[in-house]
């Protein structure tokens, strides 16, 4: 039984991390009143969460290097577990962002690239096959359960039960951890890349920070300028999202500068020789759109469940149960065709599946639809179940062993970075359609008298947010205004955007898909199992 001990505290840890965010997404109506805050503070505190996991990522498969893989591993648990807590008595977004994107964003990214290298140091040959294949059913289990487990948390408990249950997981860890045989440190001794880890840490985080920007100053001209301090930011009237576009995409160039000058003297972050292995950057590009794919649509569909329809938390699992349940069916039939067919291939059915079934959801969003008259997540989770089952492994299998570190931190860094940039894009997405169907709506309506248009279609260009019908009718009852048969128009207006805007999400996620079904054709056409 010893034998597998370690196997079983990885694969706790990997829920942890997995089932963190799905768990939540259930839960925004929730968040939003507990801790009055709105749809985009929430859409922040997610897309900010798996931006520290991408920025931090690398920096802890090196410090494995340093401390050890398993103190590294540990540290990340404990940090991991304080963040949780945090969480768990947060009484207002800041607070929640500190302890949940930021403090457990630090810890995930100390565990979850030490994960994949214990696995390999601790098993070999058909062990070590085993134990990849719990890991990714453990993932895919953390996926699917998620929202039922928040569901049921939020409706009945409080949602702050999903990060107590959590804070007991790591406990269990932590004393699991015993198990873990500490590992032998290599006996040559390079400093820590400080340059390349601040490069990564602000790389990563001006790009993503400027996509999440984008909605509230503009994607180029500045809607507003941006404050710092009593600085106003807007050159020549641009708006701040392209300049951290453009210095990340900066920084990231100059990381890898600088890192293919340390490779040759033996140091730094990453070797940048990993991308000139055949089909990995394929293989990290597939990854990167199939997990921004999935978090942005766990993150659509629970929005849409309980803005347009007011939806429970717990309503809100039950409608995701058929997504969940083919996720995890095919993940495992993915597994055992792994013999049979070839990686890339199962890949591809995966993306046709998953652009096939986004197309339908797209085609039963509609005005007056019913939640029955909604097609479900089925298809979606089946083509997800499958590319999940296969890419892990075939990036992993790619490279030697010696590299299996590097590349398993510059994998997790392109997870966590699909996952944030999905949700911020799909977000700006939808707001971008909110406001195009609201205009759209005041200049064809013939019950808003001609005065008041002009001043509303200001009004939706500077602020608006998506919400619920009850929190529509709460606003507008609030605005001094005796005309009732204007605001009853508005709220009509607003409803039929909502659903504009929840299509125009879906129909991104239809095109970042077919994207990543190019993006197959570059991977090594090669099984995962030979027979």
């Amino acid at each position: 039984m010893n034998k597998w001990m370690v196997l079983v505290t990885l694969s706790m840890s990997m829920f942890i991390i997995v089932i963190d965010t799905t768990i939540m997404n259930v839960s925004i109506s929730a968040l939003i009143e507990d801790l009055d805050t709105t749809v985009g503070g929430i859409q922040a505190a997610i897309a900010l969460y798996a931006l520290v996991m991408a920025s931090f990522m690398l920096i802890g498969g090196k410090l494995a290097d340093i401390l050890g893989k398993r103190r590294t591993f540990t540290i990340g648990v404990v940090i991991f577990g304080i963040g949780t807590f945090i969480a768990s008595i947060s009484h207002s977004l800041a607070m929640l962002i500190v302890g949940w994107s930021i403090i457990e964003g630090l810890g995930s990214a100390l565990m979850m690239p030490n994960i994949q290298t214990l696995l390999r140091a601790k098993y070999d040959a058909a062990d070590r096959a085993f134990a990849y294949g719990i890991i990714s059913a453990v993932a895919a289990v953390g996926a699917a359960v998620g929202p039922i487990v928040g569901g049921f948390l939020t409706t009945y408990y409080s949602w702050r039960w999903a990060f107590r249950m959590e804070v007991l997981i790591v406990v269990v860890v932590l004393v699991l951890s015993r198990y873990i045989t500490a590992d032998k440190r290599s006996t040559e001794r390079h400093g820590f890349d400080i340059p390349g880890a601040l490069l990564s840490i602000f790389g990563w985080s001006a790009m993503v920070l400027g996509i999440l920007l984008g909605p509230n100053y503009g994607f180029w001209r500045a809607k507003q300028p941006f404050m710092l301090g009593a600085l106003e930011i807007a050159p020549l009237g641009l708006s701040i999202v392209p300049i951290l576009i453009g210095a990340g995409i900066l920084l990231i160039v100059l990381l890898f500068s600088w890192e293919r000058q340390l490779e040759e003297r033996g140091g730094g972050l990453f070797k940048p020789s990993i991308f000139k292995t055949p089909g990995i950057v394929s293989g990290f590009a597939v990854r990167f759109i199939q997990m921004g794919a999935t978090a942005a649509f766990l993150f659509t569909m629970p929005l849409m469940f309980q803005l347009t329809f007011e939806y429970t938390a717990m309503q809100t699992g039950r409608a995701l149960i058929p997504f969940s349940i083919a996720l995890l069916v095919f993940a495992v039939i993915g597994a055992r065709l792994s013999a049979r067919f070839t990686a890339k291939r199962i890949i591809q059915v995966g993306f046709v599946l998953v652009i096939t079934g986004l197309v339908v959801i797209a085609g039963t969003i509609e005005p007056d639809a019913a939640p029955s008259d909604l097609a479900s997540g089925i298809l979606f989770g089946m083509g997800v179940g499958l590319i999940a089952s296969q890419i892990l492994n075939l990036i992993l299998s790619s490279v030697s062993a010696e590299n299996t570190a590097e590349a398993s931190g510059l994998n997790g860094t392109f997870e966590q970075l699909g996952n944030a940039v999905g949700v911020a894009l799909v977000g700006a997405m939808m707001l971008g359609g909110l406001t195009a169907g609201i205009q759209e709506g005041i200049n064809a309506s013939s019950s808003i008298p001609e005065v008041h248009k002009a001043a509303l279609i200001t009004a939706t260009e500077s602020s608006v947010y998506l919400m619920s019908n009850s929190q529509l009718e709460s606003v507008l009852k609030a605005v001094d205004h005796p005309d009732k048969v204007m605001k009853s128009e508005i709220q009509s207006i607003y409803s039929h955007a909502r659903i504009q805007a929840f299509q125009t999400g879906i129909f991104f996620l239809v095109f970042i898909s077919l994207i990543g079904l190019v993006m197959t054709t570059g991977l090594r056409k090669r099984k995962l199992v030979e027979t």
